[in-house]
C-alpha cells in the first residue's frame, strides 16, 4: 500500500474493477481518414490526449469486412498501449453518442468495468502523476519515442478506491475546477492582446 487512505477507502488493481478487457484489430488500412459512416480503426493518437478523438482514424478497404465486435461505444474506457514514454498508457472515456462505425485497434485496450468503478474516475486516476510513475518503470521499448505497455502491466496498476458516490463527486469537481481554468486562460489571453493593441497604439502615437 503505497499510502494511508481515508476511512472508507480501499486500494485496489485496476484489473480487479474490470469485468473485461480486449484489444482490438489492425488490418492494412488506407492512409487517409473514412469517409462519413464507413468503417475505420482508430490511430493511437484517438486516445492520448486527454480527449477522445474519433477523427483520428483509418478507413477500413471495402474488401474487408468489419469486426463488429470491437466497436467503440459510449462510456467505454480505452487506453493506448504503445507510444512515447509521455503518452504510453494514456486514456480517455468515449463521450456520449460517439460516431459509429470506429473499430479499435491492437494498439488500444478497452476495459469495462464493474458497477463500483466509474470510468471517468479511473481515467482520472490513470492520467495522475501517480499512475504515470507506474508506467514509466514498466513500459519496454528500446527508446523514448516507441514505448509499450501490456494489458496484464495496465490492470496491475494500483488504484485509490473510494465510494462510487464519492466517486463521482471527485470528477464533477475536477470538472468544473478545470472550466474555471479555462475561463481563466481566456481572460489572461484576452488581456495580453489588449496589452498588445495598447503597445501598438502607442507607439504608432509617438511615431506620428
Amino acid at each position: 500500500k503505497p499510502f494511508e487512505l481515508p476511512k472508507g477507502w480501499e486500494w485496489c488493481r485496476l484489473g480487479d474493477l474490470a469485468l473485461k478487457s480486449e484489444a482490438g484489430w489492425s488490418p492494412q488500412c488506407e492512409n487517409e481518414p473514412r469517409s462519413g459512416n464507413q468503417w475505420g480503426v482508430l490511430k493511437i493518437s484517438a486516445v492520448t490526449w486527454g480527449e477522445y478523438r474519433p477523427q483520428e482514424n483509418k478507413a477500413l478497404p471495402a474488401h474487408l469486412l468489419p469486426r463488429q465486435e470491437y466497436e467503440v461505444k459510449e462510456n467505454d474506457f480505452l487506453i493506448s498501449r504503445a507510444n512515447t514514454s509521455e503518452l504510453v498508457a494514456r486514456s480517455v472515456v468515449v463521450p456520449e453518442n460517439p460516431p459509429i462505425n470506429l473499430m479499435l485497434s491492437d494498439k488500444i485496450i478497452r476495459f469495462e468495468f464493474s458497477s463500483f468503478a466509474n470510468p471517468y474516475y479511473i481515467n482520472l486516476v490513470n492520467n495522475s502523476v501517480f499512475s504515470r510513475k507506474y508506467y514509466k518503470d514498466v513500459a519496454g521499448g528500446t527508446s523514448s519515442s516507441m514505448k509499450n505497455v501490456s494489458r496484464n502491466q495496465v490492470s496491475e496498476l494500483v488504484i485509490a478506491l473510494p465510494c462510487y458516490k464519492e466517486q463521482l463527486k471527485i470528477t464533477e469537481t475536477l470538472k468544473q475546477y478545470m472550466k474555471i481554468c479555462e475561463e481563466l486562460s481566456s481572460q489572461i489571453q484576452s488581456a495580453q492582446q489588449t496589452q498588445l493593441h495598447l503597445a501598438d497604439a502607442l507607439t504608432d502615437a509617438a511615431i506620428n
